[in-house]
């Protein structure tokens, strides 16, 4: 959350390209490659969509690059595009990470207490979303050998076609839901506490990084409310150099988001140095 919340705050090139290396550097320490990869493919695409269609649609700002056909390709506007399409591979990829780390029992871990069975609703809500779509692709691929497609013929025929496929989307998936709903029950799951779990201590350590998190969080927030790392566009482009303080500040942004590097660091060096 710190993370996205910074990439959204500091409206920067400097400390978003800082931003985005280190991020992924901490998925490609995960073992993550493929995916990060995978993200970084589907992104630059919307990144070269947001850097193209901001200038076209947006003719604000005072520093004019070209005009063509009665539009005016502004330098604020297409800083601003690219920006954004920063802004929005950190937070894509910040995703991936959550995805790898945060695991079902994390997940139930934190929020069982307080809501044990919506909190079960809420993951596996949020597993049938990338399982409707494996099951939506394999059933398109079956049917398809029956002549059951969207891609060809007319509009009549690939909306046919299309409700044809969700109806046995929706067929499986409810079978597939009241068995696990029977199954839960059969278990006696919400009738006595869990047996079988992952316990997760809240350390000293634990603690220690929360406080300097919350603190240096809150100077760094300070900080971009006092303008600094936040680049100056409409109406008119600022100058991108940092002083001592805009420096600090991105440091101090870095040894956050890099929290993860820095702890398994920490361990292997730990674990050399006793040897």
């Amino acid at each position: 959350m710190i993370a996205i919340a910074f990439s959204m705050v500091f409206i920067h090139p400097t400390y978003l390209v800082s931003e985005l290396l280190m991020i992924i550097a901490v998925n490609l320490l995960a073992k993550n490659q493929k995916k990060t990869l995978g993200t970084l493919q589907g992104a630059l695409f919307m990144m070269l969509f947001i850097v193209v269609m901001n200038p076209i649609m947006n003719n604000h700002g005072a520093h004019v690059i070209v005009t063509f056909g009665g539009t005016v390709i502004t330098a604020e506007a297409v800083t601003y595009g690219f920006l954004m399409a920063l802004s929005l591979a950190i937070l894509m990829l910040i995703f991936v990470s959550y995805n790898q780390s945060m695991t079902n029992h994390k997940f139930l871990y934190l929020f069982v207490r307080i809501s044990p069975q919506l909190t079960l609703l809420t993951m596996i809500t949020m597993r049938f979303v990338p399982l409707f779509i494996r099951r939506f692709t394999n059933i398109k691929n079956v049917q398809r050998t029956r002549g059951v497609q969207m891609e060809i013929g007319s509009v009549r025929a690939r909306s046919h076609a299309g409700m044809r496929l969700m109806e046995v989307l929706l067929i499986n998936s409810l079978v597939d839901a009241l068995q696990t709903a029977d199954s839960m029950t059969a278990r006696g799951y919400g009738s006595q506490k869990r047996t079988s779990y992952q316990r997760y201590r809240f350390t000293q350590r634990d603690g220690w990084l929360l406080t300097l998190l919350i603190a240096g969080s809150g100077l760094c927030f300070y900080f971009a409310k006092q303008g600094i790392g936040r680049l100056a566009i409409y109406p008119m482009l600022g100058s991108i150099h940092l002083d001592q303080i805009g420096w600090l500040c991105l440091v101090l942004v870095l040894l956050i988001d890099s929290l993860p590097l820095l702890l398994e660091g920490w361990e292997y060096l730990w674990w050399t140095l006793r040897k």
